[in-house]
C-alpha cells in the first residue's frame, strides 16, 4: 500500500446559536471551521485525522499539510510510528511546538485510523489495548447565556443521563461569577458533580495566582469537581500557587503541544488533573507518552476534546488505552460536524462513554461533505471584545 494522497479538508458550518455570547465574542460570522486531514492510498482505503488548530487558523493548516503530504507522497502508511518522526525531522528546525506539532498529530491521527482501518481493529488496539470498558463523561457547555436559557441547557444535560458538567466562567467579572456558579448549583442539585473552566489561556488580561485564589475561595461552597486554567497557561508557577493554597481540583494542559511543556506543568506540580488533546497535543502517540508521565507522577488526565466528530474519537481511542484517564469531555453546543463523522453516534451509558468498537477510529467522511460545509474565510476563533450594551448574564 503507498500514499497517494494527504489533503487538507476546512469546512464551515453554524456554531452554537445566536445570543450565545462566545459565538458572538469568538467567530464574527457565526461559523465555527474544522480541518479534517484525509491520506489516501493507492488500495482505495483511506483515513481521517484532525487538528484542532483549523479551528484558530484554518488556511495555515492547510497550507502545513501541502508541506507535509511531499514526504509522505508515495510512502508505505504502516509504520505510523516512522513516518510520525519523519514528519518531525522534517520540521525540526522552523517547528518542533505549536502549530506544525498539532498538524503533524493530525496526520498521525489519520494514518492511525488508516492502520485501523486496514486491520478490521479498532485504533486503541493498536496503542497498547483498551484497559477501560467505560469512561465517565461530562457534558461541556454552559457558555455565558441568560440564566432561563442556561436553566434549560443544564436541565437536558440531566435528562440526558450526565453525572458531571462544565461551564465557562471567562468574561465575567467576580460577582458574576459567583452568581452563576451559584444558580447552576442550584439547578443541578447536589449531583450531577460541577466542573468550572475559567478560560484564563485566551484572557486579555489573564488573572494572577493571588486573583484566581480569590475567585476559586469565593465559589468554593458550591462543591465543584475542578476548576480549569485558573491563571495564563504558561503561568506553570502560578498554577502550583493556586495548587498549592486551595483543597479545590486544578485541572489544565489542553494547550500543551509538546512534552517540555508537559514536563513544564508536572515539574512545577501545578495540576492535579491533566487534560490532553491530542488534536493540540501532536497526535495519539504523543497523548499516550504524556499519559505515561502523569501516571509516574499519579497524576489523573481529564481528556480535552473541542474539535469536530474526528478529534472527539481521535482522543476517546487515546484515552481507552490510558489507565490513568477518569473522565471524556463531550461539547454539546450545536454543531453537526461532529455528529456526521461517526460510524456510530456517541450515547451516554450509566453516566459514561463505551469503548469504540469500530474499526479505525470509527469515523467516516459524510457524503457531500465539501459541498454542503464549504469553507467560509473568516469563519476562525478570534477574541472580538464584550459586545456593548449586553449584560453578560441576566
Amino acid at each position: 500500500m503507498k500514499i497517494t494522497s494527504v489533503r487538507c479538508l476546512l469546512l464551515s458550518c453554524p456554531y452554537a446559536v445566536p445570543g450565545d455570547l462566545e459565538r458572538e465574542l469568538c467567530f464574527a460570522n457565526g461559523h465555527r471551521t474544522i480541518s479534517v486531514i484525509k491520506i489516501e492510498t493507492d488500495e482505495g482505503i483511506y483515513g481521517l485525522g484532525e487538528t484542532y488548530t483549523g479551528v484558530f487558523a484554518p488556511e495555515a493548516v492547510r497550507e502545513l499539510v501541502k508541506q507535509f503530504e511531499i514526504e509522505l507522497l508515495g510512502k508505505d502508511p504502516s509504520d505510523v510510528t516512522s513516518l510520525r518522526n519523519l514528519l518531525r525531522l522534517a520540521c525540526y528546525y522552523w517547528g518542533r511546538f505549536g502549530m506544525s506539532a498539532s498538524v503533524m498529530g493530525g496526520i498521525e491521527m489519520a494514518l492511525w485510523d488508516l492502520r485501523g482501518k486496514t486491520l478490521n481493529v479498532p485504533v486503541h488496539q493498536l496503542l497498547g489495548g483498551k484497559v477501560h470498558e467505560r469512561i465517565p463523561v461530562y457534558a461541556s457547555g454552559g457558555n455565558n447565556k441568560p440564566f432561563p436559557e442556561l436553566r434549560s441547557e443544564l436541565e437536558s444535560y440531566v435528562r440526558d443521563g450526565y453525572r458531571a458538567v462544565k461551564i465557562r466562567i471567562n468574561f465575567l467579572g467576580p460577582e458574576q461569577i459567583v452568581e452563576k456558579v451559584a444558580f447552576c448549583r442550584e439547578v443541578l442539585g447536589p449531583k450531577p458533580d460541577l466542573a468550572v473552566d475559567a478560560v484564563q489561556g485566551v484572557a486579555n488580561k489573564p488573572w494572577t495566582a493571588k486573583e484566581a485564589l480569590k475567585i476559586i475561595r469565593s465559589i468554593e461552597p458550591y462543591r465543584m469537581l475542578w476548576v480549569e486554567e485558573p491563571c495564563e497557561v504558561t503561568d506553570y508557577a502560578g498554577f502550583a500557587e493556586v495548587r498549592e493554597q486551595t483543597s479545590v481540583t486544578i485541572a489544565g494542559g489542553e494547550t500543551v503541544t509538546s512534552l517540555i511543556e508537559a514536563e513544564a506543568y508536572l515539574g512545577a506540580g501545578g495540576l492535579d488533573l491533566f487534560q490532553p488533546d491530542a488534536a493540540i497535543l501532536g497526535g495519539l502517540s504523543m497523548f499516550r507518552q504524556v499519559a505515561e508521565m502523569c501516571a509516574r507522577r499519579n497524576v489523573n488526565l481529564a481528556v480535552h476534546t473541542w474539535a469536530g466528530g474526528v478529534g472527539i474519537m481521535g482522543n476517546y481511542h487515546a484515552a481507552f488505552a490510558s489507565k490513568n484517564c477518569v473522565i471524556l469531555e463531550l461539547p454539546n453546543n450545536p454543531y453537526p460536524l461532529r455528529e456526521e463523522f461517526l460510524v456510530n453516534p456517541l450515547k451516554v451509558v450509566d453516566g459514561g462513554i463505551e469503548a469504540p468498537t469500530a474499526p479505525g477510529l470509527g469515523v467516516k467522511l459524510p457524503e457531500d461533505v465539501e459541498k454542503r460545509y464549504p469553507y467560509q474565510p473568516g469563519s476562525f476563533y478570534r477574541v472580538l471584545g464584550h459586545p456593548k450594551g449586553r449584560k453578560l448574564i441576566s
